[in-house]
């Protein structure tokens, strides 16, 4: 069975990390010179561009999905910094700035202050590379995006952390996804996904319980540290589960070479996604 070129680079960029979306489209450069550059170099930006669209990713601390495209141009909107701005999708850039004025007036009059806080936040649980957006998507309906993403391309690892909340009247809403990926002496890539529903019972906050949600700051910003640091410890526990339990299962009494391996060194360091992790 036979895939055009056309499916391969689409599936290729796909499936990358997002941290490596830059290295993949590179690589695809490199690999694809034969062929005709212009049409080459337009997929590959069409396919990161629809990638960035459904995923969700940060190019200089600035983030870009389909919930921030500007309905009138090809730009996109920097809510936080009042910005329009373009792509360089091969080179992962930041072009063509320009002011942004919100003309629809969406903006509830807590919007200034949740900014602050939620950049606050960044600042004292985020360690790594953060950027977030707030996305007025109407008067009465906010969605805030999180992503905290550490690239270590020396030491052959890359990670990211991302949280997509909408919030309304009646409550919160979303998901948390981590994606880690080493490929240090192997190729090891772990994917969790967790949706937050702030009326289920097990993830009714307090801080939820009264009051304008949609203009409280406060409120926002303490369900979304409370729900991200039970996430947390759960990813924790699972870590520390794959590294006791089920990669010791899949060990050889011998490798092939028939010399024993110090597994402690080989795999057990790899503490996987405790480096990558982007909260403290």
């Amino acid at each position: 069975m036979s895939i055009n070129l056309n499916e391969l680079v689409d599936s290729l960029i796909q499936s990358a990390p997002p941290a490596e979306l830059k290295q993949v489209s590179q690589s695809l450069s490199s690999l694809t010179k034969g062929t005709s550059t212009s049409s080459t170099n337009s997929l590959i930006q069409d396919s990161i561009e629809q990638y960035a669209q459904e995923n969700i990713i940060s190019i200089d601390n600035i983030i870009i999905s389909k919930y921030n495209k500007d309905e009138n141009s090809s730009k996109y909107i920097d809510y936080v910094n009042n910005k329009l701005f373009n792509v360089d999708w091969q080179n992962q850039k930041i072009i063509d700035v320009e002011s942004y004025h919100d003309n629809n007036n969406k903006r509830g009059s807590n919007y200034d202050e949740l900014i602050q806080k939620l950049s606050q936040y960044g600042d004292d649980y985020y360690p790594s590379n953060f950027a977030f957006t707030v996305i007025p998507e109407s008067e009465d309906q906010l969605r805030v995006i999180i992503i905290g993403q550490r690239a270590n391309h020396d030491n052959f690892y890359t990670g990211q952390w991302k949280s997509n909340y909408l919030i309304t009247e009646q409550g919160i809403k979303g998901n948390i996804d981590l994606d880690i990926h080493y490929f240090e002496d192997g190729n090891v890539r772990l994917k969790f996904n967790e949706s937050i529903n702030s009326s289920n019972n097990n993830n009714n906050s307090s801080t939820l319980q009264s009051g304008n949600l949609i203009n409280n700051a406060s409120k926002i910003v303490n369900f979304i540290n409370e729900q991200e640091n039970a996430i947390m410890v759960k990813i924790i526990e699972q870590f520390n589960n794959l590294n006791q339990k089920s990669f010791k299962n899949l060990r050889r009494l011998l490798p092939v070479t028939r010399s024993k391996i110090n597994w402690g060194s080989a795999i057990g360091n790899y503490r996987l996604g405790s480096d990558v992790i982007n909260k403290k």
